[in-house]
């Protein structure tokens, strides 16, 4: 029981440390780690990725309320645009979760494995798309972005940031508000894939004990408790290491863990 607690909480520190120092973490880390634990725990091999992808996103939910306070105070947040594309983004994550939980675990371990290789192969390169002509963002092009990224997200358990930030970015929003407002966004894909997860989870009869559908709650808990210590530890950290190196070691460790959770399930 103690270890298995340190554990938590040791995935928590990691985790919210490099969610403050790189403004990304979240699924890439948490999910093989939280698969390998679970079967280590010798749950059922057949729903180990779900139950890690969405206990994952029970995390996001907390780190996003907070994040969006945070944000709130400093009037960093869109709120026109978090609106016009929070149904799209819903409706994405939402049927990303349907997807993964009515799919076998390998062929989600194989499609997870896939986004964190391109996702590795953008950090190392540092590719940056040239600026789109400076214009208001439209509800015609923000439904479909925000249906995509509520996919993506929701398929490998990210707030999204990772996906929203880049896109504002490339329609010439200040990079400042387009973080506050992926904030935003991130917390309509967590608690929609969250709502999904629970409610089909409650017809799942080979779910452990201590699991609210396929959210195991105490690794919630003990993992969200563990990055509220070290996510302001990353973010000062920021201007004082060589982000960019750490950018490809942190890729590299992604690509890592998420073949070694492939050939793991």
């Amino acid at each position: 029981m103690i270890v298995e607690f340190l554990l938590l909480v040791a995935l928590g520190w990691v985790t919210g440390f490099f969610a403050g120092l790189l403004g990304i973490g979240g699924g890439a880390i948490m999910v093989p780690v939280l698969t390998s634990f679970f079967l280590w725990q010798q749950h059922d091999p057949a729903i180990v990725v779900q139950m890690a992808l969405a206990t994952s996103m029970s995390c996001i939910v907390f780190n996003a309320i907070i994040s969006v306070r945070t944000h709130q105070r400093h009037g960093a947040i869109l709120w026109h645009i978090v609106s016009r594309i929070s149904p799209a983004v819903l409706i994405g994550s939402a049927t990303a979760t349907f997807f993964v939980i009515k799919t076998d675990s390998k062929t989600i371990a194989l499609i997870f494995m896939v986004l964190m290789l391109i996702i590795a192969v953008q950090m190392v390169i540092d590719f940056k798309p040239k600026k789109a002509a400076a214009k208001q963002l439209q509800t015609a092009e923000l439904l479909p972005a925000g249906f995509i990224i509520g996919l993506i997200s929701a398929m490998i358990a990210i707030g999204g940031g990772s996906l929203s930030v880049p896109y504002m970015t490339w329609h010439q929003i200040n990079i400042k508000k387009a973080i506050a407002t992926a904030a935003a966004i991130g917390l309509p894909i967590a608690m929609a894939a969250c709502f999904v997860f629970i409610m089909q989870g409650i017809k799942q009869p080979t779910l452990p004990n201590q699991t609210i559908g396929y959210i195991y709650w105490p690794a919630t808990l003990l993992i969200s408790a563990g990055s509220v210590l070290t996510t302001p530890i990353g973010a000062n950290l920021t201007h004082r290491l060589p982000v960019m190196t750490l950018k490809r070691v942190f890729a590299g460790l992604i690509v890592i863990l998420a073949i070694k959770m492939y050939f793991t399930v």
